[in-house]
């Protein structure tokens, strides 16, 4: 049986002060954690506590507000929500060696690595990578680079060894996250040994998760919903009337997040009603109908709502800086937002996304082939399609709408 792993108390408090320095916290970041540390420590002294382990921190957050530190549907007050911040930041120093980031937009790069990381980036993008893709790739290898920085380790020196516990670092992450970001690093690992970087290929090394390509059922949006969503949108005023064309170029076409963000004006065919433009994932090229709905809604944007821009971007940024959108969870954001306001539950949705499943499941119910749906949603092949396939038929009957009862809906 393996011993249970403890780190003395006073050790954890220093690497944990230690770190804070390393991270070069602002100042009310920095006076924050030192005094939630402070009430740990007296916690851990009162209560004769010598040693840390996986149970202490939840143990402390229960004895201070009665509260499971895990529960993500409890409402934190402000005192709360920063005990959890440092609680978790000792956890991570405990399990990992180094503070993880609770979002990628908190990881910059250790500055050792921004030029070899420009590089690669430039080396995907000679090589065919998407936009999309390579800021996917730019956020996984950022992340690695932290882990790097966190452990002290010199990518020179890296071992199989040293790239498993990063990989166990994702643990909190889903797995079909894990397995992007497995696959950003073999990628990046067959660069450095191709450019004579590394002399050992570590590619192998990198533990693959193991993914089912329909390991998981669709989830779609009830009629009823569509309409709670949408009715809940502003269109008085100017990011209300970009929002709801942007929406339902999403409800009704399906077109992904991030080809809506980027559409431009030249993707616009007033006279054959045509939207026709190049997918970010893919690369390939899509033409869809300009349904009078969504015609009308675009229009409306333009004349009533639109900020003067020389951006060629149908849809702009409206604070600053004004111009296109930075990313495709710009439109993702929103769409949650909207959805709190409906009162709809946000945890768990991929929302976007599960809009443009919703086109297809609807299309699947109405008797769509396959092959017309995978060109309406721009897959290069309907095995891509199929897992639609998988959404209950008759239980969808109870919700559906066929294409032309949604077009009335709105």
């Amino acid at each position: 049986m393996h011993s249970r792993k403890t780190v003395p108390i006073p050790d954890l408090m220093s690497a944990a002060n230690m770190e804070l320095i390393r991270l070069d916290f602002k100042s009310s970041t920095l006076s924050r954690h030192s005094k939630e540390f402070r009430s740990f420590s007296n916690y851990c002294r009162e209560n004769e506590i010598t040693v840390y382990d996986a149970e202490t921190g939840p143990q402390y957050f229960q004895h201070c507000y009665g509260l499971d530190i895990g529960n993500s549907t409890a409402k934190l007050t402000k005192q709360q929500l920063d005990t959890r911040c440092s609680i978790r930041f000792l956890d991570d120093i405990f399990q990992f060696g180094y503070a993880l980031r609770y979002s990628h937009h908190d990881y910059t790069v250790p500055r050792q690595y921004v030029d070899l990381l420009e590089e690669y980036l430039a080396w995907c993008h000679r090589n065919n990578s998407s936009d999309g893709t390579i800021r996917v790739k730019r956020t996984k290898i950022r992340q690695f680079f932290c882990f790097l920085d966190g452990r002290g380790i010199e990518l020179s020196d890296l071992t199989a060894a040293e790239i498993s516990d990063f990989m166990t670092t994702l643990c909190r992450y889903h797995r079909a996250t894990i397995h992007v970001f497995s696959s950003v690093l073999r990628d990046f690992f067959r660069y450095l040994h191709e450019n004579g970087i590394l002399d050992d290929d570590l590619s192998s090394s990198v533990p693959r998760p193991k993914i089912y390509v329909e390991e998981n059922i669709p989830e779609t949006w009830a009629p009823e919903e569509v309409r709670q969503l949408l009715s809940v949108i502003d269109r008085s005023n100017a990011i209300g009337k970009r929002d709801y064309a942007m929406l339902l170029l999403a409800i009704l076409l399906g077109m992904r997040a991030g080809d809506i963000c980027a559409l431009k004006f030249k993707n616009l065919d007033w006279h054959q009603k045509l939207i026709t433009y190049t997918q970010q994932k893919t690369q390939k090229v899509n033409t869809l109908p300009l349904l009078p709905v969504i015609g009308d809604a675009i229009i409306d944007y333009l004349k009533n709502g639109r900020l003067d821009s020389d951006c060629d971007n149908v849809f702009i940024r409206h604070i600053h800086p004004y111009g296109e959108f930075q990313s495709s969870t710009a439109l993702s954001e929103n769409l949650k937002r909207y959805m709190k306001y409906a009162g709809m539950t946000v945890k768990k949705r991929k929302a976007a996304h599960s809009l443009r499943h919703t086109l297809a499941s609807s299309l699947l119910y109405d008797g769509t082939p396959l092959m017309t749906i995978s060109n309406i949603l721009g897959h290069n092949s309907p095995k891509t399609t199929s897992v639609y396939t998988k959404v209950d038929l008759p239980a969808l009957r109870k919700c559906a709408l066929s294409y032309g009862e949604r077009r009335e809906l709105i």
